[in-house]
This record gives structure tokens, C-alpha cells and sequence, in this order.
């Protein structure tokens, strides 16, 4: 079997649109021979390459999730919705929005190994140095503390110490890591950064803002990658009208992943098939 490369991009809720991908490989009874990811898809990542199946991740999250067409104000309806308001960093002095120390804890009780060397695939998570400001890929080590890592987005959460370094989220460096894929026949890139559609005139909030430029900068990475060096398959499921941290619209996200999903699938079908009739 020709090895196979998945690279799973950065872009909060909108990185949710990685688990049906997942459940595509599952249909063909195929896993990636390894894995790279940032931020939400360092997260996601880190799930299955421990052994967490995409089918249990899709109900788990569903678990926690306004149904389609429900508004807002039923977060404060659903005593399972106020789970989210559980990581808000309430005494916030001006450093983080949200506490790291909480959603981590929740995290390790689902992962089934924290050791790199115990995953099931191998994964590559991306991060960025600080002060160095330059990339880094955790391959080794606690698990926990890359996935903190790649997703200490500045201002939501706070930053991880590892080896006296000092690192943020990946997304400020490699966005999509398809390029830590090199030793694979076939390497898969998924895109989740979504679009927005309001217009031109409104003036964005602060937090809107800031989660934006950083997007801008994000999509300006990948273009340039792209351009240089593109992946055999890259994905960019239409996720459109998610903010970052709407983890509560993961049916939606579902919803709006399933072209992405079904050309995935296509292509899945083609490899195989390709294969079988070099096969003897």
C-alpha cells in the first residue's frame, strides 16, 4: 500500500470540518501512514493518531453542539452547552481569555496514550518559537504539552514552556504542514480556514479583528506553500460563517464539510484503484 500523508490545518471551530475527512479514511478501511497538524488539527491529531476514532469525536462534540437553525440564547437553555463556559477565564487580567489548564485536563481524559512513542500513527505537531520566531515540530516527548503548544493562540490562550522555549500557536508559521510530509507517495492537505460574507463596510469587533489578521497572515503562508510546492490533494471544505471559537456549530461545520469530504472519497477510490491494477 502506497503511503499516504495527512496534514490538518489550523482555524478553530472551523477545524472541526477535519473529523468527517477522517471518517472518509475509515469507510476505506485506510489510516495515513503519518500525520501532521496545527493548532485544531494538532488537537484533532493527537485523538486519532492515540487511537480516538472520528465517529466518537463527531458524537462527542455533537454532545455539545446547538442543533441547526437553534440561535444563541439556547447555549443558556442546555445545562450540556454550559461546558463551554467552563474554559472562560473569568478572573482574566489582561493576559488570556480562555484557561489552558481546563481544557487540557479535559482533553487528557480522552486521549488514551500521552507519549508520542505510544501513538498508533505517527504525528508531527507544529508550533512556533516565540522569541526565535521561527517553526518547531514536536515529534517527541508529552503529547499534552505539543498539542498546548500549537494551539496557544496569543490572547486566548497562554503559551507553552518546552525545552526553555517559549512557543505559540503554529498557525503563525505553517498553517497547513503538508511540507513535514515529504517521505509519503500521496500527501493530503485540509484547509479549514473558512470564509466570512459580511460585507466590506462593517467594522469587525476586537476579538473579530485580531482572530482575522491572524487568518490573513495564515492564508498568505499557505498561498505562498502552495505555489512552491503543492500537495497531491488539497482540501478546502466550504466552511463559511464560523468564528473562531463557535465550537457549539459543529453540526453546520459537518454540514458545510461534505463536498470536501465526497472528493476526498473520489480520490481515495482513484489511488486504490490505481494501485490494484499495477498489482500482479
Amino acid at each position: 500500500m502506497q503511503k499516504i500523508g495527512l496534514a490538518m490545518g489550523g482555524g478553530g471551530a472551523k477545524g472541526l470540518a477535519h473529523i468527517p475527512m477522517l471518517e472518509v479514511f475509515e469507510e476505506f478501511g485506510l489510516r495515513p501512514h503519518r500525520v501532521a497538524g496545527t493548532s485544531i488539527g494538532a488537537i484533532i491529531g493527537a485523538l486519532y493518531c492515540a487511537g480516538v476514532s472520528p465517529n466518537t469525536m463527531r458524537e462527542t462534540i455533537t454532545a455539545y453542539s446547538l442543533r441547526e437553525g437553534q440561535g444563541l440564547a439556547q447555549i443558556f437553555k442546555r445545562r450540556d452547552l454550559l461546558k463551554w463556559f467552563s474554559y472562560i477565564d473569568i478572573n482574566w487580567g489582561g493576559r488570556t481569555l480562555l484557561k489552558a489548564d481546563a481544557f487540557l485536563a479535559d482533553l487528557a481524559e480522552v486521549l488514551t496514550h500521552n507519549d508520542f512513542e505510544q501513538l498508533i500513527t505517527p504525528l508531527s505537531v507544529v508550533a512556533a518559537d516565540f522569541w526565535a520566531r521561527e517553526q518547531v515540530v514536536l515529534k517527541t516527548g508529552k503529547l499534552i504539552d505539543a498539542v498546548h503548544a500549537s494551539m496557544a493562540l496569543p490572547g486566548l490562550f497562554r503559551p507553552a514552556m518546552i525545552n526553555e522555549q517559549v512557543l505559540i500557536d503554529g498557525g503563525a508559521v505553517n498553517p497547513v504542514p503538508f511540507d513535514l510530509l515529504d517521505d509519503c507517495d500521496h500527501i493530503i492537505a485540509i484547509n479549514v480556514m473558512g470564509t466570512r460574507t459580511e460585507s466590506a463596510e462593517m467594522i469587525p469587533s476586537m476579538a473579530e479583528a485580531v482572530f482575522n489578521t491572524f487568518q490573513i497572515m495564515q492564508a498568505s503562508i499557505l498561498r505562498h506553500k502552495i505555489q512552491h510546492s503543492p500537495p497531491d490533494l488539497l482540501l478546502t471544505p466550504d466552511i463559511v460563517d464560523i468564528q473562531m471559537l463557535e465550537f457549539y456549530k459543529a453540526d453546520t461545520v459537518f454540514r458545510q464539510a461534505e463536498n470536501a469530504a465526497e472528493l476526498l472519497r473520489r480520490h481515495l477510490h482513484k489511488w486504490l484503484t490505481e494501485e490494484c491494477e499495477r498489482c500482479p
